[in-house]
């Protein structure tokens, strides 16, 4: 009985003994191609939790984190940024929702 409580505790034991890597605070940046003709930019944040979104004619946008079940979610006042994996569905205030997807970001030559 007493092997049987022993083993789970060395395990969690050394579990806890590998320390944990740091949190990724920097920014990443997305660039997207939308089926509406318009490219974003969308600049991911994690201190604070937050999507900072860049499209041509338009203010820039900096929307907080929501709790969504799977993917991932920016909103405030109308504007909405939901996704999973490299498609995004884009809806600024006042416009259409829009599907956008993943576009690799060129360097210049």
């Amino acid at each position: 009985m007493r092997f049987a409580l022993f083993v789970p505790v060395l395990a969690l034991a050394a579990a806890c003994a590998t320390p944990c890597p740091p949190p990724v605070t920097g920014m990443t940046q997305v660039r997207f191609a939308c089926e509406d003709g318009s490219d974003i930019v969308v600049n991911f944040s994690r201190s604070p939790d937050s999507a900072q979104i860049l499209q041509e004619g338009y203010s820039q946008l900096t929307l907080p984190a929501r709790i969504i079940g799977s993917g991932y979610r920016y909103a405030e006042e109308g504007a909405e940024l939901r996704g999973r994996g490299a498609e995004v569905n884009w809806t600024r205030p006042g416009a259409a929702e829009t599907l956008c997807r993943e576009t690799p970001v060129t360097s210049p030559a």
